[in-house]
């Protein structure tokens, strides 16, 4: 069932796990923040996106 599932998304363009984890592990080394400081900017900038700044 899985791996019909994961063909599926595959086929609508949406990326397979490896690949979104691959994508992550990317930006995580380019960003240079640490794990606290990635968490502080992703809450910083979701209150202000529902802020509507």
């Amino acid at each position: 069932m899985g791996s019909i599932i994961e063909e599926s998304l595959e086929l609508r363009g949406i990326q397979p796990y490896d690949a979104v984890e691959d994508i992550v592990a990317m930006a995580r080394a380019k960003s240079r923040l640490s794990a606290d400081d990635a968490m502080a900017l992703a809450v910083e900038e979701t209150r202000r996106f529902r802020d509507g700044e």
